[in-house]
């Protein structure tokens, strides 16, 4: 199937991952379960792994990327172990020459599913091929490489956050429930486009907790919630639905996914009190991860 445009791209994108054929989904839909969040370990999966994306399945050529990878096993289920380290390997999928080795360190403090944040750079338009090994036996996956036109436009770090009015507690602008986490967070107080220019950085995480099928969600917005009063002098934080309400699941989005162009969820954005993104977490992130990119962000 061809790659969607950017005024095309439905909340429903499915990201194929590994060989395996796992489907992991954007977040989307009724709220029901998702086979892709069952895990097994090491130990118990079957022979064969594959690399599993737990990303976008078009990326950006020519530009630094983050590529967070899973380790699945020969039924395209999750492990929820792994090694400590994978040693990653990129190259041309037309040649199969690999390039040199990048230790990606596993990450699964306080979240349900560890991943491997790869960060490189696809550099022309095609097809590549990632590769690695644990205990000796091959996983590897494909990822395709787009002109960044084809791809979603999503503001990127240096560019100024998109100042638009994001629902709050006091005007919850058409959305309801203002946040689907139970119970509610407390980050909706006020609104982004009022926080862009004060006196704090401000770090916007759009995800949806009750409608999030790679049940993630609900466990990264607990992370930042939990950072809230240890950075509450420094950053305003603001969570951001996808969903006006229920029955738009799956179908029409809030106002602040349109304008930033999201084809996925969760996204953290942290940026600087003028607006200046300073740096951007999507699709999963853990504490250790989260402490980094906060601290960074008040230093």
């Amino acid at each position: 199937m061809a790659g969607p445009t950017p005024s095309r791209l439905s909340r429903r994108t499915l990201l194929l991952a590994g060989a395996g054929g796992l489907l992991v989904s954007a977040c989307g839909g009724d709220g029901g379960s998702d086979p892709s969040t069952s895990t097994t370990t090491a130990g118990e999966a079957g022979k064969g792994l594959s690399l599993a994306k737990v990303f976008f399945p078009q990326q950006p050529a020519g530009v630094e990327v983050r590529l967070p990878l899973a380790l699945a096993d020969a039924r395209g289920v999750l492990l929820d172990d792994g090694p400590p380290e994978l040693d990653v390997r990129i190259g041309s999928a037309d040649t199969g020459e690999l390039g040199e080795a990048t230790t990606v360190r596993r990450h699964a403090e306080g979240i349900p599913r560890a991943y491997y944040p790869l960060t490189t750079t696809l550099p022309t338009p095609g097809n590549w091929r990632i590769a690695t090994e644990v205990d000796g036996e091959p996983a590897e996956m494909v990822v395709a490489a787009l002109e960044p036109s084809q791809v979603p436009v999503v503001p990127v770090v240096g560019e100024p956050l998109i100042s638009v009015p994001t629902p709050t507690v006091d005007d919850p602008r058409g959305v309801d429930p203002v946040c689907t986490a139970a119970p509610p967070c407390p980050l909706h107080g006020i609104s982004l486009d009022a926080a862009i220019g004060g006196d704090k950085a401000i770090a916007m995480l759009i995800a949806t907790p009750a409608y999030c099928q790679t049940a993630i969600c609900g466990p990264v917005l607990d992370l930042l919630v939990a950072r809230q009063p240890d950075f509450a002098d420094a950053i305003t934080m603001i969570h951001v639905e996808v969903y006006p309400n229920r029955q738009s699941a799956g179908r029409t989005t809030t106002d602040a996914v349109r304008a930033y162009g999201l084809a996925w969820e969760p996204s953290l954005f942290l940026a600087r009190a003028d607006g200046t993104i300073a740096s951007r977490l999507d699709y999963t992130y853990d504490v250790a991860e989260l402490d980094a990119a906060l601290t960074a962000l008040v230093q």
